[in-house]
């Protein structure tokens, strides 16, 4: 099995799938537009937060913590003094960060990128990986339906994992471009964002201003895109999203929910 790295080999596919765990039951089956109303009240249950809390002092930290709670967030255990974790019921997180005065603290800063990435790889599992036959490295979506079809009747004799339903996503190298796709109900959406920590990091420059921003009534300065929005500007940034023919053609999975 080849193992997925910065670098996808190219002409392969990985497909991953949600671990067993706590994330299980809020994502296994979540179509996209259940994943971004996810993410977009939590955000928005921050937002209101840092604004309630803007210019509040707080006898230490544990009175903070209780006010988070009493707020109703979940807090999560850190070893940091000075930042406070909270979680969602989408089981996203966000960070408060604290400054300390002579007999009091204030949250000054808040960390959300957690929850502005839609798809988290921390959150799956490769379960297989394959070669893509040559004549489909221009047909992308004919060998994802393919793919579908065949993990969830013909399951090769070295798959263990589950036939392939909504919230799996399938990565495909075709020409030195690395592209996810998520299972929808119907369908296959390309999302962006979905790579591994080193890769992530790799590209944390880009998004610093996304990570710690004063608290002014605005978490992450500026309007956030929404995921349809990001798969609309890939889409036009990449041949490698061209349906090189109609999604439809040539295909009967009238036997299959999908």
């Amino acid at each position: 099995m080849i193992e997925y790295k910065p670098g996808l080999p190219e002409g392969t596919f990985a497909i991953f799938q949600v671990k067993d765990g706590d994330d299980y039951h809020s994502l296994r089956f979540a179509s996209l537009k259940q994943v971004e109303k996810d993410v977009t009240e939590f955000r928005d249950k921050i937002m209101t937060e840092a604004e309630n809390l803007n210019g509040v002092s707080f006898y230490n930290r544990s009175e903070a913590m209780a006010r988070l709670r009493e707020d109703g967030f979940t807090v999560l255990p850190t070893e940091e003094t000075n930042r406070i974790t909270i979680q969602g019921e989408s089981l996203r997180t966000a960070d408060f960060y604290l400054a300390f005065g002579p007999r009091s603290c204030s949250v000054v800063a808040v960390r959300s990128k957690d929850v502005d990435t839609m798809v988290r790889f921390s959150t799956y599992d490769q379960v297989y990986t394959g070669q893509i036959p040559d004549e489909k490295l221009d047909q992308p979506y004919h060998f994802l339906d393919e793919l579908f079809t065949q993990f969830n009747i013909e399951h090769p004799a070295d798959y263990a994992g589950r036939s392939m339903s909504v919230s799996d996503v399938v990565v495909l190298s075709i020409r030195g471009i690395a592209t996810s796709y998520y299972v929808e109900p119907a369908g296959f959406e390309v999302i962006t964002g979905f790579e591994p920590p080193e890769n992530a990091l790799k590209n944390a420059e880009m998004s610093l201003e996304d990570d710690y921003d004063m608290i002014d009534g605005i978490i992450n300065n500026g309007e956030k895109k929404s995921v349809r929005e990001e798969m609309n500007e890939y889409r036009n940034m990449t041949e490698a999203y061209v349906h090189p023919f109609p999604k439809n053609e040539n295909k009967d999975h009238s036997d299959l929910e999908h």
